[in-house]
């Protein structure tokens, strides 16, 4: 299995985590963070996942959907504030090209996802920790990995629990993991 995840960030000019969790026998994490629409994209292409979990708002119309009315028991801040509002046009514009890829994709919710799986910290070292918890390997254990890669690697999990039918989707639109 290969999922790739991404923590994307709301303008090009930051960071991206991007994170390829493969599990054949041992779960392996390999991150990296870029900046453009066209880096992800051809991150995405030369990937090859099974599915993309991407921690963004994926279909953004301008109001609230069900979906992130559901997720604020998490602390899930909803698209229609002002500086989601510029991830949340970034990331229907990126779930556009994803689909002319013709890659499968979902959207994940990071906040909530690490605070079901008992992530969530303010400490970086501490989720990072935690996440070498789940018997993960490569870049998690080898180096510090920022706070985007963090983000990615937790949304590629909650991508390859989605897989293994470990997820529930909140209002037939956000992947978390099952409680």
């Amino acid at each position: 299995m290969r999922v790739v995840g991404l923590d994307l960030a709301g303008s090009e000019r930051n960071t991206t985590g991007f994170c390829i969790f493969e599990e054949s026998g041992e779960k392996v994490v390999s991150t990296m963070l870029l900046h453009t629409d066209e880096e992800i994209v051809s991150g995405l292409k030369n990937a090859c996942p099974d599915l993309i979990a991407v921690d963004a708002p994926l279909d953004f119309a301008g109001t609230d959907r069900e979906c992130d009315i559901a997720l604020r028991k998490y602390g899930v801040l909803p698209p229609t504030m002002h500086g989601m509002r510029t991830l949340a046009v970034r990331g229907t514009a990126l779930a556009k090209k994803i689909r002319e890829c013709q890659l499968e994709y979902v959207e994940v919710s990071v906040r909530a996802s690490s605070k079901i799986l008992g992530l969530n910290s303010k400490d970086d070292f501490v989720v990072q920790k935690r996440l070498m918890g789940l018997d993960l390997g490569g870049d998690i254990t080898k180096r510090i990995l920022s706070r985007d890669e963090l983000d990615s690697v937790c949304a590629a999990v909650t991508g390859a629990l989605h897989l293994l039918g470990e997820s529930e989707v909140i209002a037939n639109q956000v992947v978390i993991p099952r409680v």
